[in-house]
């Protein structure tokens, strides 16, 4: 799991097995209340938060298997997810980026910065998207 602070007020957690975004409050004593949990279809990994916005941004893997059983003839694909209004009743989730991994392969981390969206991988290349 990956956790992120924003303001100090929520604490984000990626769940990578159970392909969940949690949101948590985060009080003066240090303890925490569940606020929200999001269903994704992909598999998490790191995240992180746009300091203008406080959109999410989520790296993701379709298919975990492939990720640790590398093979050049059957490549990791990666997932970009983008979360909007996440403290909303309805927050936005969309697939920005997916590739089967004949781009880039096994998308770790995603960040947005000047208009230009930049993913990391666990093991190949980064990409930059202008978006």
């Amino acid at each position: 799991m990956t956790a992120f602070c924003v303001s100090c007020r929520y604490i984000y957690v990626a769940d990578i097995a159970g392909r969940t975004f949690n949101v948590f409050e985060k009080h003066a004593n240090w303890s925490l209340s569940p606020v929200k949990v999001v269903q994704l279809e992909t598999l998490l990994d790191n995240l992180s938060v746009d300091p203008v916005t406080e959109d999410i941004w989520i790296g993701g893997h379709p298919n975990l298997k492939k990720v640790f059983r590398y093979d050049p003839k059957d490549l990791p694909g990666s997932e970009i997810v983008h979360i909007q209004n996440i403290l909303s009743d309805n927050p936005i989730v969309t697939t920005v980026y997916a590739n089967d991994g004949s781009v880039i392969q096994a998308s770790a981390c995603a960040a947005v910065y000047e208009n230009k969206l930049f993913i990391g991988t666990i093991f190949h290349k980064a990409l930059c998207c202008q978006l």
